[in-house]
């Protein structure tokens, strides 16, 4: 489940960040600590520790900023936290540059020539862990995650959740489907009576049918009832306005059709587009307007599983002015079954082979429906 992870606010969480995380990474999540205190010179190491297994000690250079649209990591700023390192004692083995700027290929390769040139010389390895780098890391190591995620994370900050009917966090469909099982029975007919007896028992293969074709006059008269109806919430979460903002849904399995309901306009409303083809749902607030804390908007959506899935996957995207988030989600499926028993005749007892299952939709005419 990929999440977008907020900077933290302050370099001072962002300290507490790095100290959780890699003490989980080292496996000495009681014994990494914050190096001095404010004020006192600190040999260019905010957090330090032996990892779990290393006779010698790692330090971390935490370079988080308040103001990070102009923050940038500067080869000068660097090679002096480097050569500030070398006077730490015991000497290091190895030091972690962790930055809350975004990654930066000229800067990595700078540190890389460094490392190198570093070691070379008889001196610690370096590393760059940039925030891209650290947001990875987090999701690998799920204490820390969860602690940053409710904590220091999440103070004033953006979220948004996808919610189902009455708000439910989850949703199972209930799809009725027919279950037709063919079953072989030995008869004496002959080879013709039975080629007869096929052609005349041959009906037209089913229609995928809108839930509410019938409503058109130019469509079939018949109702496929094995469609799914549900409401799809979008709800801020979290406790600032989300602006500028759109929705887009793909799915990925378990639909075989897309429909918003609609008799008319099968496939587009004000606000919600459906792609049928590309099984993508697209939604754009009604005048743009924003997503305030705690409030929610949503839309309906029709569509027909695929016979043999059990489940739906789906992925959704969020994209607004200063936030966005991708997850995927699951929806389960249990159909209820309609069994329809037809034997086949043959005439030869090789002929005569175990039951074969085929799962169809559900289709009745329209006026029994």
């Amino acid at each position: 489940m990929k999440k977008t992870i907020g900077k933290p606010e302050n370099w001072q969480d962002f300290e507490s960040l790095c100290k959780r995380l890699w003490g989980e990474i080292w496996a000495i999540p009681n014994k990494i600590k914050k190096n001095g205190r404010l004020g006192q010179e600190q040999a260019g190491v905010d957090v330090y520790g032996r990892p779990k297994g290393e006779n010698q000690y790692w330090g971390i250079q935490c370079k988080g900023r308040d103001d990070y649209a102009k923050a940038k990591l500067t080869e000068t700023e660097i090679t002096n936290e480097i050569e500030k390192a070398k006077n730490f004692q015991p000497e290091l083995a190895v030091y972690i540059i962790a930055s809350t700027t975004n990654k930066d290929s000229k800067i990595e390769e700078f540190v890389r020539k460094l490392d190198i040139e570093n070691q070379q010389q008889g001196s610690f390895e370096i590393l760059l862990f940039c925030w891209e780098d650290i947001v990875d890391l987090l999701e690998e190591n799920r204490d820390s995650y969860q602690w940053y995620m409710h904590g220091i994370g999440q103070k004033d900050k953006f979220d948004f959740k996808i919610l189902f009917n009455n708000l439910q966090e989850n949703l199972i469909f209930e799809p009725i489907l027919e279950k037709k099982i063919t079953r072989y029975k030995l008869t004496n007919k002959t080879d013709s009576e039975l080629i007869f007896q096929n052609l005349s028992s041959f009906t037209s293969p089913i229609m995928l049918s809108s839930p509410l074709d019938i409503l058109n006059p130019f469509k079939q008269t018949r109702i496929n009832k094995s469609w799914c109806n549900f409401e799809l919430v979008m709800e801020n979460s979290g406790s600032a306005v989300i602006e500028d903002w759109h929705l887009y849904i793909q799915f990925i399995s378990g639909v075989c059709r897309l429909d918003d309901g609609s008799p008319f306009f099968p496939k587009f409303s004000q606000t919600t587009f459906i792609d049928d083809n590309e099984k993508t749902i697209s939604y754009h607030p009604l005048n743009n307007n924003p997503l305030i804390q705690k409030d929610n908007q949503h839309f309906e959506v029709s569509l027909l599983t695929e016979p043999e899935a059990d489940k739906i996957v789906f992925e959704w995207e969020l994209l607004a002015r200063d936030f966005n988030r991708k997850e995927i989600i699951e929806i389960i499926i249990r159909p209820k079954f309609i069994e329809k028993i037809e034997y086949k005749e043959v005439n030869k007892i090789e002929e005569v082979l175990d039951d074969e299952i085929y799962l169809s939709y559900h289709v009745v005419d329209a006026e029994n429906k």
